[in-house]
């Protein structure tokens, strides 16, 4: 009789632990796929993406597994709206410019010209205005926001030196979005729309003739190898923001979605923020030690006085800026105002 039992007690414990083993590997952990257009050499895919994906593992203790594509592998920087909302990868990089004809033309209030110095004063700024007026925007389009970026100012970066205004003239230069192709126009030069992905190529072939991008993305991208002439220009800056399929995130088990809205996503805007933040120093170094070893190539610094003349064109994006918002049905002029005021609530002064 005792043997009896003790082999059906065994043969309990036994089914328990095997049952057990079976619910242990039937939870695979949730994988999340997050696209980065941009190469794995660029700042955000290292000191960002891959530090973000080993988090997010430790933080749901392996229930979240990130899988992160660099190098646009699962879709082009343009494509990521329509990417993400329709589910062919969970999570992506958004830059708001590329969707001037979308309510994301909200945000490009940030990269009016010479608005915005820096991604920390930027992200603060932005972070601000989207809770006043776009809060709704992500929603309406089908995706959550995980929050809102501001990149370190843009550079010119030409094959030839650009020291003055005239130096643009008929140059072939890459805009980063519809408001700077009327400026392109002003400085004499010749507007080109392209994906960040296209312009390394477009400068070797002389089909792009001058280059307009950060500076960790001029270091990313190689782009100073065609392009070896960087004039610092500190504008625009260029309003972006990481997105996750909306479905997807819903029917997240509700821990995981607290901890993603609450901590991981806050945690991942901090490290892009500080990447930016970081790469301009860096990457002009790099960039001055490849033009010292190459013997061409130079860093160079617009006196105060020739700024100003490329900057007295941009004045009239601010007021078009204001009009293509009542055109579509927002209050520009009450939009414009508050822009301003957080601008002057964080040390910045609107220039026009």
């Amino acid at each position: 009789m005792k043997q009896l039992l003790s082999r059906r007690a065994f043969g309990v414990v036994a089914a328990l632990v095997l049952t057990g083993g079976a619910a242990v590997r039937a939870a695979e952990p949730i994988q999340l796929d997050l696209n980065n257009w941009a190469p794995s050499t660029h700042h955000l895919a290292t000191n960002a993406f891959e530090p973000w994906k080993k988090l997010v593992e430790e933080r749901s203790g392996g229930r979240m597994k990130i899988n992160v594509h660099h190098g646009a592998v699962l879709g082009a920087s343009r494509a990521v709206l329509n990417d993400v909302r329709g589910g062919v990868y969970q999570i992506g990089l958004m830059i708001s410019s590329y969707y001037y004809d979308t309510p994301l033309f909200k945000l490009t209030i940030g990269e009016l010209p010479f608005a915005i110095d820096g991604p920390t004063v930027g992200a603060k700024v932005m972070k601000e205005f989207v809770d006043r007026h776009a809060g709704d925007t992500f929603d309406r389009l089908g995706v959550v926001n995980m929050g809102v970026f501001v990149s370190d100012p843009y550079l010119l970066m030409s094959s030839q030196p650009v020291r003055r205004l005239e130096d643009m003239r008929n140059k072939k230069v890459r805009v980063p979005g519809k408001a700077w192709v009327p400026i392109a126009k002003e400085w004499g030069a010749v507007a080109v729309s392209m994906q960040l992905e296209d312009s390394y190529t477009a400068l070797e072939r002389g089909t792009l003739e001058v280059m307009q991008t950060t500076p960790g993305s001029a270091l990313g991208f190689s782009y100073f190898e065609p392009a070896p002439f960087v004039t610092r220009l500190n504008a625009p800056t260029v309003v972006g923001g990481m997105i996750m399929n909306k479905g997807f995130h819903d029917k997240l088990p509700a821990d995981l979605r607290k901890l993603l809205d609450e901590e991981l996503s806050p945690a991942l805007m901090r490290m892009i923020t500080l990447s930016y933040e970081r790469s301009t120093q860096e990457a002009l170094g790099r960039m001055r030690e490849s033009f010292a070893k190459r013997g061409k190539g130079e860093v160079i610094e617009l006196p105060a006085a020739e700024r100003a003349r490329f900057m007295k064109p941009t004045e009239p994006e601010w007021t078009a800026w204001v009009n293509e918002a009542n055109k579509r049905g927002y209050p520009g002029e009450a939009m414009m105002a508050d822009f301003k005021a957080m601008l002057k609530k964080n040390g910045l002064t609107a220039p026009f």
